[in-house]
């Protein structure tokens, strides 16, 4: 009975590390729901703390106004809207510390930071033989 008993304790130890897994693309694919949530209630600071820093200057520096305005207001601001409410449960991709994740109307591109995913650039649209145009990136 014993000899059963450490079976049981041993299976069930080993199946503890796959509980606690998640599959690669979930925390990107959060990222992103993040981002394009923020961007739909109009929380352009939600919006701007799921950039990495180097998009949010860069952001700040073409619009001439603080990160949350500009990605609320405006043509930037309008098309990240547009975007947001045609988004879809997002295909990711991740290759180490990078991801794409694609979207029914936008392609995201996010780097890891810390234990979290930020967005290196978003409203990004692909042209062929050419790299992707973003309306988001540094």
């Amino acid at each position: 009975m014993a000899a059963r008993s450490r079976a049981m304790v041993v299976v069930a130890l080993a199946a503890l590390p796959l509980a606690a897994c998640t599959l690669p693309g979930d925390a990107p694919a959060a990222a992103v729901a993040d981002f394009y949530a923020a961007v739909a209630d109009g929380d352009g600071a939600a919006a701007c703390a799921d950039l990495t820093p180097a998009v949010v200057a860069a952001v700040e520096e073409e619009a001439g106004s603080s990160c949350a305005d500009a990605l609320t207001t405006g043509d930037l601001g309008d098309d990240l809207q547009d975007r947001a409410q045609g988004t879809t449960a997002p295909r990711v991709r991740v290759a180490g510390r990078q991801a794409q994740a694609v979207l029914g109307t936008d392609t995201v591109f996010l780097s890891r930071s810390g234990s979290g995913w930020l967005i290196t650039a978003a409203g990004c649209t692909p042209r062929p033989e050419r790299p992707y145009d973003c309306e988001v990136a540094a």
